[in-house]
């Protein structure tokens, strides 16, 4: 199992790697700046790791908590791209959702998952269980940006719904993974260390798919709802609603 672990942790590797070096090639990261910024920091970390697990292998554990503990904050940094784009066509709503997701990120961050760090009796626990709380609140942001896309008919386009649909499979994955290894304790150890490198292999290889072209969204000011009212009275709604935000955050 081990074994297996660090071959599909090579192959997340060598596809981290890729999905980067399309971003440059392509010259498409500076329109996902926090997604690629996020890819950077698992490269980098993930190379650290083979680092000090082939030279240092005594302060490996240590290294891969605080790793893994630094990469269940930093993802979200994905939620914040995902906003940014949706809301692209108004800038000030996209402030807001940008400024909305980064609250309910933190806010939830403090009465939801720092209990778990606080009121936990062992290490791994402690981590394994702020890292379940941490997934269920990422994937309470997604769907309310997928309700707000679904309600508006915001047009995600190509790269967008990848990286949603990415994120989602990794996150699914590992709701199931942590809860799994709470529930069976022990039993379940040698399948999780497996599952977390599948999961973010297979979520990495639909970013690198969704992201290899930059795919421009079909008309992108476009908005359609859903329910009753005409597409037009919402855009003008919406561009109204944005104008008056803009209006509000220049003061």
């Amino acid at each position: 199992m081990e074994t297996l672990g660090w071959s599909i942790s090579f192959v997340g590797l060598g596809i981290t790697a890729l999905v980067l070096w399309r971003g440059v090639y392509a010259h498409i990261i500076g329109r996902f700046p926090f997604f690629y910024s996020y890819i950077g920091y698992g490269l980098g970390g993930t190379v650290a790791m083979f680092l000090v697990y082939g030279f240092r292998r005594n302060s490996y554990p240590y290294a891969y908590w605080l790793y893994f503990l630094l990469s269940i904050i930093v993802e979200f940094v994905v939620l914040v791209e995902i906003s940014d784009h949706l809301f692209g066509p108004f800038p000030a709503i996209r402030q807001l959702g940008r400024l909305l997701t980064i609250t309910i990120s933190l806010g939830l961050g403090l009465v939801y998952i720092l209990p778990a760090i606080l009121h936990s009796r062992g290490g791994q626990s402690v981590l394994l269980g702020f890292a379940l709380r941490a997934s269920l609140t990422k994937a309470a942001i997604l769907g309310a940006l997928l309700l707000a896309a679904h309600h508006y008919g915001l047009r995600l386009g190509k790269n967008v719904a990848g990286l949603i649909l990415g994120f989602s499979i990794y996150l699914g994955v590992n709701i199931a993974n942590f809860a799994a290894d709470q529930f069976f304790y022990h039993l379940y150890d040698n399948v999780f260390w497996v599952m977390s490198p599948i999961a973010y292999t297979l979520c990495l290889a639909v970013w690198l798919i969704a992201l290899w072209d930059y795919v421009p969204v079909p008309g992108r000011g476009t908005i359609s709802p859903v329910g009753g009212r005409d597409s037009e009275g919402v855009a003008l709604e919406l561009i109204r609603f944005n104008n008056e935000l803009s209006k509000f955050l220049e003061k």
